[in-house]
């Protein structure tokens, strides 16, 4: 069995639409080179150091052009395609989001979903 920890800070900004979990809400967004989804960033921190990989930044540089903007699914794609590669599987993942704003209490359920579908485990297997 092998751990992981990931954590991820940006900025707010009222000029970015905010991504979590793979969705998006209304409220302010964060100030990223990517879409700025810190769950995501997050989870594929703890994931690659799981297994034994470099951080996000090493692989998803915000130097890079072609990173500018990106989807963080795709970097959740490519890090489970890494694990892959060792042949390592996720079984569990723990997500602490700690906001004041916006409230996202309503929204757990939707992103357990998203996160199932994104990391292709059950939403039991997610808090």
């Amino acid at each position: 069995m092998f751990v992981g920890n990931g954590f991820d800070i940006h900025k707010h900004s009222p000029d970015r639409k905010l991504f979590l979990g793979g969705l998006s809400f209304d409220g302010d967004g964060f100030i990223a080179h990517s879409d700025g989804d810190i769950i995501l960033h997050a989870l594929a921190d703890a994931i690659l150091g799981a297994g034994g990989f470099r951080d996000i930044g090493h692989y998803f540089s915000d130097k890079s052009p072609e990173n500018l903007n990106l989807d963080s699914k795709k970097i959740i794609e490519k890090t489970m395609s890494l694990i892959s590669k060792k042949q390592l599987k996720l079984n569990n993942v723990d997500v602490t989001i700690v906001a004041q704003k916006p409230n996202l209490s309503s929204y757990i359920s939707e992103m357990e979903l998203s996160l199932s579908s994104i990391l292709d485990i059950s939403t039991d297997r997610i808090s």
